[in-house]
């Protein structure tokens, strides 16, 4: 719980300096790529946690490494998590601050789902009825997915809502076979 609660401090103030200066995009993708790099190589998790350099030489040494790539921001982030034994949260520091872009942002990004090509008339309908529901406004991509028979699948960041005849068919057999 600690944990999450210092996640989320750090997340929050780079967010809220990134958002000020226009960068939030930028910064969240330069933290992308480090973190590909800390989730991809053991060698690099090891150096960052390492108590044999100094942090002080661990930034000289991520700021020639990175020069292209990192901002000051970035940098600073990466200063006070060692300043404050933390590096262990970078992680979960991206992670939180590609939440609060996501709540910040006011277009949600939505995958609609169907068996059949929608007309732009049908589509405007589902994307007026999403904007009500959620109080945001929609950017909808409409995909056609036969698999699900009928009905609509939406995709609205890491949440799937399955409304498909496909889905409903697969949960009463499931009943079946259980009861």
């Amino acid at each position: 719980m600690k944990h999450s609660r210092e996640a989320k401090k750090y997340a929050q103030a780079v967010f809220a300096v990134a958002d000020k200066s226009g960068e939030l995009a930028d910064t969240i993708r330069r933290l992308d790529i480090l973190l590909d790099i800390y989730a991809s190589s053991k060698e690099f998790r090891l150096f960052l946690k390492s108590r044999r350099v100094s942090h002080s030489e661990k930034l000289k040494i991520l700021q020639k490494v990175f020069m292209d790539i990192l901002s000051d921001l970035e940098l600073d982030l990466l200063y006070h998590l060692f300043e404050d034994g933390n590096i262990h949260l970078l992680a979960a520091v991206c992670k939180r601050l590609g939440f609060l872009a996501e709540l910040a942002n006011k277009t949600l990004k939505v995958c609609v789902s169907t068996a059949e090509k929608m007309n732009s008339e049908e589509l405007s309908d589902v994307v007026k009825n999403i904007e009500q529901t959620l109080g945001k406004k929609v950017d909808a991509d409409a995909l056609v997915d036969p698999k699900i028979l009928g009905g609509v699948k939406f995709r609205i960041g890491n949440t799937i809502v399955d409304g498909s005849i496909a889905t409903r068919l697969r949960k009463l057999e499931n009943s079946l076979y259980q009861g």
